[in-house]
């Protein structure tokens, strides 16, 4: 590669981690805007004289700290990539899978055993707005599992060569993992977030 070509790899590569940068912020924001929606309507209707508490299942306090050790894991890979530890980045972003996998299966534990004690959707207006709110959290983490689980396969020196000897203008693998691990992090602090109002409001 000449060193104009490769210039101009750079240039590309650095515009293109803007452009993905702003599209993650972009629907990031998206996210944000509706569960600001859910939570007025969340707030409105509980005002409700018909607005009854339902008792939450005590597994939603575990999966919070799994999720938890589910965003430090991200971020522990997230780091090791900056510094170009790509063994130690790709245990991380696992490890951060795995969890991420296992606080999916906690909250379908969780809606099971909503299930069982008589709580289901139509039952109260707080049943129905608890699983709409941990629903739709759960999805869009799901989202986040597959843009964790992506980023696995580019964390080594080697992706980025092969691009660029491909002529493709590629992004960082630094650069992804941070941009996977801002993704992930979102949602372990909507989880929160979500929890704390069914929790307490």
């Amino acid at each position: 590669m000449t060193e104009s070509a490769q210039a101009w790899d750079g240039r590309g590569a650095a515009e293109r981690e803007q452009l993905l940068e702003f599209g993650v912020r972009m629907f990031l924001a998206t996210v944000t805007m509706l569960f600001a929606a859910f939570t007025s309507a969340y707030l409105v209707r509980r005002a409700g004289a018909d607005w009854q508490p339902i008792p939450l299942p005590g597994v939603l306090g575990v999966n919070t700290m799994v999720l938890a050790a589910s965003s430090a894991a991200a971020e522990a890979g997230r780091r090791a990539a900056a510094r170009r530890r790509w063994g130690l980045a790709r245990a991380g972003f696992a490890a951060a899978v795995a969890l991420g996998v296992a606080f999916v299966g906690g909250q379908l534990g969780a809606w099971r055993a909503l299930e069982g004690a008589g709580f289901v959707v139509s039952t109260l207006p707080q049943s129905a707005f608890f699983y709409m709110l941990t629903g739709v959290h759960a999805v869009h983490l799901v989202a986040g599992l597959v843009v964790l689980a992506a980023t696995l396969p580019a964390l080594g020196p080697g992706v980025g060569a092969h691009a660029r000897e491909a002529g493709a203008v590629t992004v960082s693998p630094a650069a992804r993992a941070r941009l996977a691990a801002t993704f992930w992090h979102f949602f372990g602090a909507l989880w929160v977030y979500v929890y704390a109002l069914l929790a307490f409001l």
